[in-house]
């Protein structure tokens, strides 16, 4: 079998991917988003120009939440962004996303249209992540912490974990507010080592998150320290790897040069995502291909990164020996794939 066929056919685990980042053109035409926007929106991979693709990249950012700016925008976007991982063979998916107030609805309203739309749907397992912007002020952020606190009390099964995102180059890691969401029951998950700042990767790693996401500049070879290498090594917090994203935002040289070769080569924790399926014009096949293509991982390799991810997920006992044994027996109905 053709390795993309094997790909698309291996049920997959999503651990890493951005609400708004994942709208897809066709998910942008249903929201009524303008033309022009759609077809600027299918630009990014056709241009050759770092700089332009990442000026474009900021501009298909504002059309993807521009264009869930109402509940009832929110609403479909979230059900159809589901919907499309579920095509791609995606059995579990974690979204994440920051609590958003626009002219015509609340964080709050925001939240809680999300919830509704992954609890009316009967598809595939999914989980929410809500982020705080390390761009945002202290007073912000606490904010949204507490809002956050206040509706995982709500819906301990849906929304299960705390991102920290946003732009990488502003802000800081304030470690109290993640110590505080963590003493709540949610798990935690880091955006770590996007661009270069060794001291704050230290300091993420030492108040071991259960999750990194990205991890660009850890390992030496890119940047990072030997101190930092080391601790992540021992402490093998597993890594959300975003091959495309990566790639097309200029933070490594090309899919074969890919920072994941030192967790595949030092046998550590990780799972491939997509980031953001839309704004970068990908899927969790394509990426898993990529891994495999470009980094020569064999099928059985590709089985054990579902199974992996499955361990890393943020997922109830129950959950993760549901969809283990799913893998299981799927893998033993297609034992010729292999």
């Amino acid at each position: 079998m053709e390795l993309l066929e094997f790909c698309q056919k291996l049920p997959k685990i999503e651990l890493h991917a951005h609400l708004n980042g994942s709208l897809s053109p066709e998910t942008l035409t249903v929201l009524n988003t303008p033309i022009e926007d759609i077809k600027t929106y299918q630009l990014l991979t056709k241009l050759d120009c770092i700089e332009d693709q990442l000026n474009l990249a900021f501009t298909l950012f504002k059309i993807a939440h521009n264009a869930t700016n109402m509940i009832e925008s929110t609403y479909l976007a979230t059900k159809h962004v589901i919907e499309e991982f579920h095509k791609d063979n995606v059995i579990y998916l974690e979204l994440r996303t920051t609590p958003r107030a626009e002219p015509q609805m609340t964080k709050r309203d925001y939240v809680n249209t999300i919830i509704k739309a992954i609890r009316e749907q009967n598809l595939i397992t999914v989980k929410l992540l809500l982020s705080i912007n390390r761009g945002h002020c202290l007073k912000e952020s606490e904010e949204t912490l507490n809002l956050i606190l206040e509706m995982h009390e709500l819906y301990p099964d849906i929304i299960k974990g705390v991102d920290l995102s946003g732009n990488p180059n502003v802000g800081i890691f304030s470690e109290a507010m993640f110590i505080k969401a963590r003493k709540s029951g949610l798990k935690i998950t880091l955006h770590c080592a996007e661009v270069l700042n060794n001291e704050e990767v230290k300091q993420m790693l030492e108040f071991k998150p259960d999750r990194i996401g990205h991890g660009t500049f850890i390992h030496p070879t890119y940047g990072g320290s030997t101190e930092n290498w080391k601790l992540c090594s021992d402490l093998r917090i597993p890594l959300e790897c975003c091959l495309t994203s990566n790639v097309l935002c200029n933070t490594v040289q090309s899919y074969k040069e890919h920072h994941m070769c030192e967790w595949v080569e030092n046998n550590l924790p990780f799972n491939i995502n997509t980031d953001d399926k839309g704004v970068f014009s990908t899927t969790l096949t394509k990426e898993y291909f990529y891994a495999a293509h470009h980094l020569n991982l064999s099928k059985e390799s590709l089985y054990n990164c579902s199974c992996i991810a499955i361990d890393s997920s943020f997922a109830s006992e129950e959950e993760k020996l549901k969809l283990k044994t799913y893998l299981k027996e799927w893998k033993d109905k297609h034992l010729e794939l292999f």
